[in-house]
């Protein structure tokens, strides 16, 4: 299902600077250190990403959760004019056009999500958006920076726990997912009942809100809300104004190198630990999807 997705996303990378703790690497320069191991940067969890122009309108799949014969339906969205999205511009097999095929849901091996209810307000009971949407409008998508609020090398996934929960990613799930998407939502899930692993955190948020601002200072990124997150520390900071609650998350520098977990890939997955409003998370950095090192 999402995994299918993975390949395609990964092949255009955001360039990134790094030369802090224990990971270090060069703009120029096809591979990084971690922890001492050498990775090369196609491995890295980057994505290119892109800004709608005007609305556009995206055609994607809904997939029935926990379906035993892969239900699905298609449906058309549209995405605001300014929507940060990841992905990539493609040429289609069959007219020969260029297409904008664009990550709109993720999961625990990739992807990078736009906020849950622009593409699942409308979606049938039962099912949820998934993975890639397609637009034959490649020319409303302008190529942008990494967002700000996006952490290094990450799909912006978020796992409650220490370096104990951290050892055993996708191994066993943590109660908890906090999601920062590409057009700039922080989303809390909780661990769904759902029986496949790939939908536990496909759930609607328990609680969200919108990145109004983004500062950064050391190794803590502040971003700043439009309401505070049920369950996380947030500080006020106004009480009027675009934005009234701030968010600290930082990065610890202390990334931690697990043994490959696909059987076909001798691929190690690296994961990097952060605090976010004084908790222990870590996300995945390395994309153990890729071909070799």
């Amino acid at each position: 299902m999402y995994k299918k997705m993975i390949a395609g996303l990964i092949g255009l990378a955001a360039f990134v600077t790094v030369s802090v703790g224990a990971t270090n690497a060069s703009a120029s320069s096809a591979t990084v250190q971690i922890n001492g191991t050498t990775v090369t940067r196609q491995h890295l969890r980057t994505s290119t990403y892109y800004q709608t122009t005007k609305a556009t309108k995206m055609s994607l799949e809904y997939a029935k959760i926990d379906s035993a014969t892969d239900k699905s339906y298609s449906k058309t969205i549209t995405l605001p004019k300014g929507t940060i999205i990841a992905g990539k511009l493609t040429k289609s097999s069959t007219t020969g056009k260029m297409n904008a095929d664009m990550s709109l849901m993720g999961d625990l091996v990739g992807g990078e999500p736009l906020h849950y209810t622009l593409v699942n307000k409308a979606a049938k009971k039962g099912y949820v958006a998934d993975g890639l949407g397609t637009s034959t409008t490649p020319s409303a998508f302008k190529r942008v920076s990494t967002p700000a609020y996006i952490p290094t090398w990450s799909y912006g996934d978020l796992y409650l726990g220490g370096s104990s929960a951290a050892k055993q990613f996708l191994a066993s799930y943590p109660n908890q997912k906090v999601q920062i998407t590409t057009d700039g939502y922080v989303e809390v899930h909780q661990k769904g009942s759902a029986k496949n692993w790939e939908f536990y955190y496909a759930n609607k948020p328990v609680t969200a809100a919108k990145i109004k601002k983004t500062t950064a200072k050391g190794t803590t990124r502040y971003l700043y809300l439009s309401s505070s997150l049920k369950g996380i520390k947030t500080t006020r900071v106004g009480n009027k104004g675009a934005y009234e609650y701030r968010l600290a998350l930082k990065n610890l520098h202390d990334p931690l190198k697990l043994p490959a977990i696909n059987e076909d890939s001798n691929v190690p997955t690296f994961v990097s630990r952060y605090s976010l409003g004084g908790v222990a998370y870590y996300t995945p950095i390395v994309d153990w999807n890729s071909s070799d090192f």
